[in-house]
C-alpha cells in the first residue's frame, strides 16, 4: 500500500531502485508489488527514466468518444454556441462544460490568436489520483455518507488540515466539491485539486435539508448571488485569462470592430473574487471596465488599500 500511495501521489518520481532503497527492501520485492498493483487491474507506465506511475485510464482518454462526435462535428457544434447572440444559462452551461472536455485547441473559435495558450483542465490531464478523488467524492454522495477531505489546503485561513463534510455536488469540470462542513456548520466548496486525500466513513449524513446547490462561476468560486460583468481585453490580457482560469474561454468573443481586442461578458461572484486579483494583475492589458459600476468602485476602494 506504501509503494501503491507513492506512485499514485507523486507520478513519475520513483524508479525500482528509489523505492526500494525508501522502503528498505530488495528490488525483487518492489516488483513483486507492481505484480500485485497490475493483477489488481492497475496498469503501470515508466518515462525514459523508468520512472513509474499509473498509465492513463482508457475510459477517460477516450471520454470524447461516449460524445459520438468526430472532431469536425465538434468544432461545428463549438462555433454555433459562440454565435448565439443572448445564450440562456442552461447554454452558458453547456459550453463551458464543453470547454473543460474538449480542452483549448488552436481549431477552437479564437484560439488562433492566442498561441502558446495552455490547455483547459480536459480528460488528458486527469490522472489516477485525481480521479480517485473524485470517484470516491461521488460515491459518498450516492450513498450519503460523510468523509473526511485529508490535509486540505485553504486558501482563506492559510491552513492545511482535516475537514469533516457531506459532500453533495461533484463537478470534475470545475474542480469543485460543494459540501456542508460538519465543524463550520456550513454550506462550504472545496477544490477537489487541494485535497489529500479522502477517507470514507460510515456515518450518514445529519444535514440534509440545508444541502443547495450553489452557482459556480468561471473562477470556480460558489455563490448564488452574482454580477453580470463586461471587460474588453487586450491579447496578452486574454492569454492570461484562459491560461489562468481555463473554463472563462467559454464567455469571450474577438471584437466584431477591433482587431486584436476581446469582449468577456461573463455572471461572477458578487464580491468579484478571482476577478478582481486578475484585473489589478494586468490592468496594462486590460483595455476598459465596462459594467457594473459596482466593480469600478470596488476596483477603486482596493486600489486605495494597497500600501508598499
Amino acid at each position: 500500500m506504501r509503494v501503491f500511495r507513492a506512485l499514485q501521489e507523486q507520478p513519475y518520481r520513483y524508479t525500482i531502485l528509489q523505492l526500494a532503497e525508501q522502503y528498505g527492501v530488495s528490488k525483487d520485492a518492489i516488483k513483486n508489488d507492481f505484480e500485485a498493483i497490475r493483477n489488481a487491474d492497475f496498469k503501470l507506465d515508466y518515462d525514459g527514466k523508468y520512472r513509474y506511475a499509473f498509465a492513463a485510464d482508457e475510459p477517460f482518454e477516450n471520454l470524447k468518444e461516449l460524445l459520438q462526435l468526430e472532431d469536425a462535428d465538434q468544432l461545428r457544434l463549438l462555433r454555433a454556441l459562440q454565435q448565439v447572440d443572448e445564450p440562456s444559462d442552461k447554454l452558458l452551461s453547456l459550453k463551458k462544460r464543453l470547454s473543460a472536455i474538449f480542452g483549448n485547441r488552436q481549431d477552437y473559435p479564437g484560439a488562433a490568436d492566442t498561441p502558446g495558450a495552455v490547455s483547459t483542465p480536459g480528460p488528458e490531464h486527469w490522472r489516477r489520483p485525481y480521479l480517485t478523488k473524485f470517484q470516491l467524492l461521488e460515491q459518498a454522495r450516492r450513498q450519503k455518507v460523510q468523509v473526511v477531505l485529508l490535509d486540505y489546503r485553504s486558501s482563506n485561513s492559510n491552513e492545511v488540515k482535516d475537514r469533516l463534510v457531506e459532500p453533495f455536488h461533484v463537478m470534475i469540470e470545475d474542480d469543485t466539491v460543494q459540501a456542508y462542513d460538519i465543524d463550520k456548520q456550513m454550506l462550504r466548496h472545496f477544490r477537489i485539486s487541494r485535497i489529500r486525500r479522502i477517507r470514507m466513513t460510515e456515518m450518514p449524513w445529519a444535514h440534509e435539508p440545508a444541502h443547495q446547490v450553489l452557482a459556480t462561476d468561471p473562477f470556480r468560486i460558489v455563490n448564488d448571488q452574482q454580477e453580470l460583468v463586461h471587460l474588453r481585453l487586450k491579447v496578452g490580457a486574454y492569454n492570461e485569462l484562459v491560461e489562468r482560469y481555463p473554463l472563462t474561454k467559454a464567455f469571450i468573443q474577438e471584437d466584431a470592430q477591433l482587431e486584436n481586442v476581446y469582449d468577456f461578458q461573463c455572471r461572477v461572484n458578487q464580491k468579484f473574487y478571482g476577478l478582481t486579483n486578475f484585473i489589478l494583475g494586468f490592468h496594462h492589458q486590460v483595455i476598459e471596465v465596462l459594467a457594473p459600476e459596482g466593480l469600478k468602485q470596488h476596483l477603486e476602494r482596493e486600489r486605495e488599500k494597497m500600501r508598499f
